[in-house]
């Protein structure tokens, strides 16, 4: 039960370690090249403002962990929550906001539901990249962690998986050094009943050469 409970929470701690180091990748590559990384047509994003906080449903909260879809740019209906790259103070940036109609100079126009005007720029084929699908909120604390202090959570979880495994690894030689002594311990004792048995032999052997003489 120990083994199975020892083997548990290793396998935990390699999984949780995997799920961060894609984490980061993912986040990184978003940052960097702010180009979202799908897996499987899906990926996810950090919210770090308020600019979506609201009454929808599909409002967002600041580090609401986002959910999203890969699609086509002819998908997209008004009210939906969508993921386009934009630009910041020259800076460029994924913003997730909802489209609220069709922008004057084509494609849509966007806005955040905590936002008091549309956004200054148009969402088009050439800088849409995803549909809003789902959220996950109560994990708030740790995506606010690994989004600010990414190194140190890193950090954290590299020391719970080592400790796992030293762990592991501890209760492994116990284990093997536990049977390995109760194999000798078993071979001592059948050592010892053929010997009892040999001294009884000869024993039985001696009375009856005794009786014979």
């Amino acid at each position: 039960m120990k083994k199975t409970i020892s083997l548990v929470l290793t396998s935990l701690a390699i999984l949780i370690f995997v799920i961060s180091i894609v984490v980061m990748l993912v986040g990184t590559r978003a940052i960097r090249q702010n180009e979202p990384l799908f897996i499987g047509g899906y990926s996810f994003s950090i919210v770090p403002t308020d600019s979506m906080v609201g009454d929808n449903p599909d409002s967002l909260d600041p580090w609401d962990i986002a959910i999203i879809r890969q699609a086509s740019f002819d998908e997209i209906e008004i009210g939906d929550v969508i993921v386009f790259q934009s630009e910041i103070n020259n800076r460029p940036i994924l913003i997730i906001h909802r489209v609220v109609g069709l922008h004057p100079e084509g494609g849509y126009e966007t806005q955040g539901d905590h936002n008091a005007s549309v956004d200054l720029n148009p969402v088009t084929e050439a800088n849409f990249k995803a549909i809003y699908t789902g959220k996950i909120t109560f994990l708030k604390p740790i995506a606010r962690l690994a989004a600010v202090q990414k190194n140190l959570i890193f950090g954290i979880l590299s020391v719970l998986l080592l400790g796992m495994v030293v762990s592991e690894t501890i209760h492994i030689i116990k284990v093997m050094k536990k049977a390995q002594e109760e194999k000798l311990k078993k071979e001592n004792e059948e050592k010892i009943k053929e010997a009892l048995y040999q001294e009884v032999l000869e024993e039985e052997l001696n009375k009856k050469k005794t009786n014979e003489s």
